[in-house]
């Protein structure tokens, strides 16, 4: 995500919508390479353990990611990798394309997202598990 998402973001009101388009895997297999984001403006005190954040990280890049932690605000990839701090939140996703069909982000997921890159951590020191997401993923 670029500068002039950046801006366009910052532009929104609170609680407004506007699309932009991930790039990278750090959240498969929940969005992927090339989906569409339906990222709805929101400060950090809107955001809650489990929803996925819009931030801008200290290099000035935009990312998607997981919220671990709300003080201070954490965020990491689906695999458990932390986002370095500090974090700006832009956003929260609410829905996203992919394949052209548009689908909403469920609230109910941040019950289980939440609990996700702990998971994840843990499921990497066994290497069937490993073994299975390398699989998975070449077919996705």
């Amino acid at each position: 995500m670029s500068d002039v998402h950046e801006a366009l973001l910052r532009g929104l009101a609170p609680g407004a919508q506007m699309w932009l388009r991930a790039s990278g895997n750090s959240l498969w297999p929940l969005l992927r390479d090339g989906d569409s984001l339906r990222v709805e403006r929101t400060s950090e005190a809107g955001l809650r353990l489990g929803e996925v954040a819009v931030v801008k990280l200290p290099g000035g890049v935009l990312a998607a990611h997981l919220v671990t932690s709300l003080a201070p605000l954490r965020t990491a990839s689906s695999v458990g990798v932390l986002d370095p701090l500090p974090l700006e939140a832009l956003g929260r996703v609410v829905g996203f394309r992919r394949d052209g069909v548009v689908r909403d982000w469920p609230a109910f997921s941040r019950l289980v997202l939440r609990f996700l890159p702990a998971t994840a951590l843990v499921l990497k020191r066994v290497p069937l598990a490993r073994r299975a997401v390398r699989l998975l993923r070449r077919n996705s």
